[in-house]
């Protein structure tokens, strides 16, 4: 059953990201209301572990609880989820920036100019995207083993996800399994916290604070006026992290975010067209987040060819902002209905797969 208020939730989250993208790419750094409204993307990839924790997180939990939980559906469905928008996306990615490369070299964003390395890389584009770091992406190793590729630097969060994904359910594995499968579980674990390191795993308790909120969320009260703190709260500490992003901020917008997603655990009932548009779009949000970057760095390299030229925060521009905004929103739509609106079509496929190949290696 689709739950319209946390879906909600997860499409202003994606769209935050690309607003934060699109306005750092094509404007001067500056300072105001405008500036820190459309500069909360990084605070908002926050709020998607939390709910991505809630979601999966909480599926994991709730399957070793019940004695459900098993390996092959549950790795189906998460590559299932992740591959057929991830791998789609990469391939996108190769052919914009090779044909920028070709064409736009000259400009500032496809140059390497060191005024956006906080959203694409500064140097050496054509060598994130060779065939290992495709093939490092796709299997969840960038900013671990490899780059994230070519301009999409975007898909850092997946990586973090994939880990917090095995996390969970090896650490479960460990805890209640017994004999070889605890031993087998809990090697794969410590190879896999290895890998990961603290740059990784320092996201791993906003994960785990949606996970715990999927346990204990019917202790939270479910009324208008406890949303609305909730909801407060979450603005203010977007706010502070966007002020200054520090540990402290980064676990206090976590908190707050998780006591929101319990206080929704319960979805709304009243009706709302608004409501009911992002919810519907939010089952294009992960397209959006996963192609939006290659796109918006071609669309900066063209109007904007000079990091020095970028736009002075007119009225104008902040229109151009936003009609860039909506074009791409459209463009995130239009790539889930190839790839993320197919997603169940997959899963047993993979499920299929998963359970073959484990058969073959018992017999």
């Amino acid at each position: 059953m689709t739950h319209r208020s946390l879906n909600a939730i997860r499409a202003i989250a994606a769209i935050l990201v690309v607003v934060y993208h699109l306005r750092t790419l094509l404007f001067q750094p500056g300072d105001g209301f405008l500036y820190a409204l459309t500069g909360l993307g990084p605070a908002a990839v926050l709020v998607f572990f939390v709910l991505s924790g809630y979601w999966v997180g909480g599926s994991v939990i709730n399957g070793f609880r019940r004695g459900t939980f098993t390996w092959s559906r549950y790795v189906s469905a998460r590559l299932g989820r992740l591959w057929i928008v991830l791998i789609p996306a990469v391939l996108l990615t190769s052919v914009l920036d090779h044909l920028g490369l070709a064409m736009l070299g000259h400009t500032s964003i496809y140059a390497g100019d060191a005024a956006y390395h906080d959203t694409v890389p500064a140097s050496d584009l054509a060598g994130r995207l060779d065939p290992l770091t495709a093939l490092g992406n796709v299997t969840f190793l960038q900013t671990m083993v490899v780059h994230t590729y070519g301009t999409n630097a975007s898909l850092w969060s997946l990586a973090y996800e994939a880990v917090y994904y095995a996390v969970l359910p090896l650490a479960l594995a460990t805890w209640r399994g017994t004999g070889r499968t605890r031993f087998v579980s809990a090697a794969i674990l410590l190879a896999i916290l290895l890998l990961a390191g603290p740059k990784v795993l320092m996201y791993l308790p906003v994960w785990l604070l949606g996970a715990a909120a999927s346990q204990i969320k019917g202790k939270v009260p479910q009324t208008a006026p406890a949303r609305v703190v909730a909801a407060v709260l979450v603005v203010a500490a977007m706010g502070s992290t966007y002020a200054h992003y520090s540990s402290i901020n980064v676990l206090l917008l976590a908190g707050a975010t998780t006591a929101l997603v319990m206080t929704l655990a319960t979805d709304i009932k009243r009706d709302s067209r608004v409501l009911d548009g992002l919810s519907r779009y939010a089952e294009s949000s992960y397209s959006l987040y996963a192609i939006h970057l290659p796109i918006a760095a071609m669309i900066a390299a063209i109007l904007t060819p000079d990091a020095a030229a970028r736009w002075a925060p007119t009225p104008g521009h902040w229109l151009a902002l936003a009609a860039l905004t909506a074009g791409l929103t459209v463009a995130g739509w239009a790539f889930a209905q190839v790839t993320e609106r197919h997603t169940d079509r997959l899963r047993p496929v993979l499920t299929t797969i998963l359970q073959g190949n484990r058969a073959r290696s018992a017999a």
